[in-house]
């Protein structure tokens, strides 16, 4: 299949974020063009955002607090801004409202911060005071903070969290240029720097295994010397353990690999290079191997895969876990149009 008829394909009727998104990042449509304003007027009549709202009731009655459940409100929230739904619909309105009154932008988790704020924006809340307000308090918190500082990572070798920059990354893209704080730009620029160092994906410690096999677990205090607690004694010991062997030579995330969509608060190479491309990167040498991971993943008949899903875990099934995804087709060909110094005639093979 070569690329107008891949084109052709994303297309198609039956998916009009796709299609706009088509229109607008693949063939450069101008937004008064007739064809991106009808698209865009049939954004709610995509049979995925009609599963979400027809479980609005019972969305209503979990509560924020169930954050982590893909069925809770902040998930679907998040779901609907991937799927550019009208953010001033009714009931999306009222979730959206009641968000924007909650104090969230200071939770530990940079993540779950990021794909909201992101998710609010293109939902058309974007010019809100309270977005704009947050989104200036996450890059802050990334800058002092000197990354991302999460619970996960008290059992890791690294100091900071790494498979959220993506997330970030994204979220200070969303924002246009004119409108960038210089916290924004300096969080985007170490960011994209960080994930330049490694490759995008080639970031796990090498001795994981070895510290996995002697750090401290039990969760009794009794179970250690006096004046130290559970945490104290194993950041005493993850101390020791990387004074004497280091985090180990660095390796690929291999979970990075297999894409999926949408995803949760962890990453993979397509959404870790869509937010680079987000924020104009320009090629390098250290892409070329999560852009050469992308191209290999491309199918005989031009189209990529979904590889991995939250099938079964939301309301209603994206796509077909295995089968042509054009969500997934969609962002490779966004990535490599923007990498086009590397891709070359990729697309056309």
């Amino acid at each position: 299949m070569n690329r107008e008829k891949i084109l052709n394909w994303l297309l198609q009727e039956d998916n009009p974020p796709v299609r706009l998104l088509t229109l607008t990042r693949l063939l450069n449509f101008p937004e008064a063009d007739p064809d991106v304003q009808a698209t865009r007027s049939r954004l709610m009549d995509y049979s995925i955002t009609q599963g979400i709202l027809a479980h609005f009731d019972k969305i209503s009655q979990l509560g924020y607090r169930t954050f982590w459940s893909y069925k809770g409100k902040n998930w679907n929230i998040i779901f609907l801004g991937h799927f550019l739904a009208d953010g001033h619909d009714l009931d999306i309105a009222a979730f959206v409202e009641e968000r924007l009154e909650h104090q969230w932008s200071l939770d530990k988790f940079a993540c779950y911060t990021a794909c909201i704020l992101t998710a609010l924006r293109r939902l058309g809340y974007a010019d809100h005071p309270a977005i704009i307000e947050r989104t200036e308090a996450l890059a802050q918190r990334f800058l002092v903070n000197e990354g991302i500082v999460c619970p996960g990572m008290n059992n890791n070798l690294l100091s900071h969290c790494y498979v959220a920059l993506p997330k970030l990354l994204i979220c200070f893209g969303e924002v246009p240029l004119a409108k960038r704080t210089s916290a924004m730009e300096e969080a985007i620029s170490r960011i994209t720097q960080r994930l330049l160092d490694n490759n995008v994906y080639i970031y796990r410690p090498g001795n994981r295994k070895a510290w996995d096999a002697v750090r401290p677990r039990s969760r009794k205090r009794s179970d250690y010397p006096p004046n130290e607690t559970p945490e104290s004694f194993r950041d005493k010991a993850k101390t020791r353990f990387l004074a004497e062997n280091g985090v180990g030579e660095l390796e690929p995330n291999v979970t990075w690999t297999r894409f999926g969509f949408p995803l949760n608060y962890n990453s993979d190479i397509l959404d870790a290079m869509f937010a680079l491309a987000t924020v104009g990167t320009p090629m390098s040498l250290n892409l070329e191997k999560p852009l050469q991971v992308i191209l290999d993943k491309r199918g005989s008949d031009g189209l990529w895969r979904l590889e991995k899903s939250l099938n079964g875990q939301m309301w209603v099934d994206v796509e077909v876990k295995g089968q042509p995804s054009k969500w997934i087709t969609l962002y490779a060909m966004i990535v490599l149009d923007h990498f086009a110094e590397y891709s070359g005639t990729a697309l056309e093979k």
